[in-house]
């Protein structure tokens, strides 16, 4: 059951940042920061797992420890209160900054692929967040009870054409997603970055 809300909290953050990618992308000043902001609010989820994990080992030590042997405490929803707001804050403070640190790293990456590189890269982040919306489709029509034999073939259907159209996007038009060529620290020339 655990692993299954870990697994919700991922996804969460994944929708996130998929939503977070469409918005970017629509916007011409923030396209070029579009898989960026993606990735930042993508990694915020297993940093909360991991939050959570620390948590909960946290909580099980505090119980060795003292030996209490009060284990019906565990479910009593007094986690906030056993750990305090100082446990959020640092946590919610490592997060933003190791989210921020691997954005910051993607973007300095990403303007260092070759543009075939990069191409292919973008399609295939960009066919994954097709695949988010797609498990999003999926859960939706299960949600409004379509038949059997409906809901299995719209789900697939959605799910390519989500996969697909999104995919091919980014294929036909990855300059955008990328801005101008970086002028220091750079191995490769302009002509490799535009891909000419």
């Amino acid at each position: 059951m655990i692993l299954l809300l870990f697994a919700a909290i991922i996804f969460i953050f994944l929708l996130l940042g998929s939503l977070v990618f469409i918005a970017s992308a629509l916007v011409p000043q923030s396209r070029r920061y579009a898989l960026s902001a993606a990735l930042w609010c993508a990694v915020w989820g297993p940093c909360s797992v991991g939050l959570l994990g620390l948590a909960g080992a946290g909580l099980v030590a505090t119980a060795f420890i003292t030996k209490s042997g009060d284990m019906e405490a565990f479910h009593t929803p007094h986690l906030l209160a056993a750990f305090g707001w100082g446990y959020l804050t640092i946590g919610f403070v490592v997060t933003m900054t190791v989210a921020t640190g691997v954005a910051w790293f993607h973007q300095f990456l990403i303007h260092r692929l070759t543009f075939a590189l990069f191409r292919l890269y973008a399609t295939a982040v960009s066919a994954g967040i097709g695949s988010i919306f797609g498990w999003c489709l999926g859960w939706w029509l299960m949600s409004k009870e379509f038949a059997w034999y409906h809901g299995w073939p719209l789900w697939v259907l959605g799910m390519l054409v989500l996969i697909l159209g999104l995919g091919s996007a980014a294929y036909r038009g990855p300059r955008g997603l990328r801005g101008n060529a970086p002028k220091k620290l750079s191995w490769i020339s302009a002509e490799e970055f535009e891909g000419a």
